[in-house]
């Protein structure tokens, strides 16, 4: 029972939010308090597919569960369209100005458990340009995270998904999304929910599931909705916000009737990948955003070359006229 939740949930969709552990995910205010959330889109320029967290100007962080499925031997699929963008942090779903493509994808160690569900759920972006101006962002530790679980602290949890529920009355989840119901979409704006990190793992998690997951952190009371994947889970810590990881992967959901589980699951849980585990992939992303700034500083100018009556155009970084050309 316990592996068909949770692998219904992560086949559905995963993000977890919670203001109220109640049904939080549904009707979630939109809120634009944290200055570096973005929304992801593929094909459809008007609607958002998935959230992420602008780290710093060109890298952001998100959910490999967006781009990843699993077939029958927990081998992963590639589901993603070959282009996507980045829209601008806390902007329109539908404002297409200033959305940026993605040209780099690396992806942490996402894979399957034995007893259900995966771990390591976590990819990040780089950008073919700047989004906008951003300096790095402050990211947790494993010291400041045991001192926030033993705390139960609260966290916050933004994103683009739909914030209204798919099933219609005497309907049992999961419920298919109706395209021409416009409940059933996307929010245009980011919207924030409250949950808290929980120290103690799910009633019905057995010792197997334990161990296997003893390196992801977990949240109480979760609920969500599709298309908040990947969104950022913050907190304030010492006057400063913090990055604790991306929203979120669940078992025994709501989400908003995605998920397959019934409203008020008592033993339902959300779990995320703790950035720190990531560090290798942003020191990767990183380097490469330097490669790029580095090779675009060396930038090509255009001469004009002349032989007799002959025209020449050349560019390159260092332009040189042909033999027997001069520079006009």
């Amino acid at each position: 029972m316990q592996k068909k939740i949770l692998k219904g949930v992560l086949a559905s969709i995963l993000l977890i939010p919670s203001i109220t552990p109640a049904n939080a995910a549904l009707d979630a205010p939109i809120n634009l308090d944290n200055p570096r959330v973005v929304a992801m889109f593929g094909n459809d320029i008007d609607k958002a597919a998935w959230s992420g967290y602008l780290y710093s100007s060109r890298i952001v962080f998100s959910a490999a569960h967006s781009h990843y499925n699993f077939d029958s031997s927990g081998n992963l699929i590639y589901k993603e369209p070959g282009i996507f963008t980045v829209g601008k942090p806390n902007s329109s779903a539908k404002d297409s100005s200033g959305r940026v493509k993605v040209v780099k994808l690396f992806l942490a160690d996402f894979k399957t458990i034995p007893s259900g569900g995966a771990i390591n759920d976590f990819v990040i972006y780089v950008l073919e340009k700047d989004l906008v101006p951003m300096v790095p962002g402050k990211l947790i530790t494993p010291e400041i995270t045991q001192e926030l679980v033993e705390a139960k602290a609260e966290v916050e949890f933004h994103g683009y998904g739909e914030y209204r529920d798919r099933c219609a009355a005497g309907q049992s989840p999961p419920c298919k999304k109706d395209w021409q119901n416009p409940n059933q979409i996307t929010s245009e704006f980011p919207r924030k929910n409250v949950m808290k990190l929980s120290p103690v793992l799910s009633s019905w998690m057995d010792s197997q599931k334990m161990s296997e997951m003893a390196n992801e952190r977990f949240i109480s009371d979760p609920q969500g909705c599709p298309g908040d994947s990947g969104g950022p889970i913050t907190t304030i810590y010492k006057g400063e916000r913090i990055y604790l990881g991306m929203g979120l992967d669940a078992g025994g959901v709501y989400a908003c009737g995605a998920g397959g589980s019934p409203r008020n699951e008592p033993n339902a849980f959300g779990h995320f990948s703790p950035v720190y585990k990531h560090l290798d992939l942003l020191r990767d992303a990183e380097a490469f955003v330097k490669q790029q700034v580095s090779t675009k500083s060396k930038t090509e100018v255009s001469i004009t070359c002349v032989k007799s009556k002959l025209v020449k155009k050349v560019t390159a970084v260092n332009p040189k006229c042909p033999s027997g050309y001069k520079k006009k």
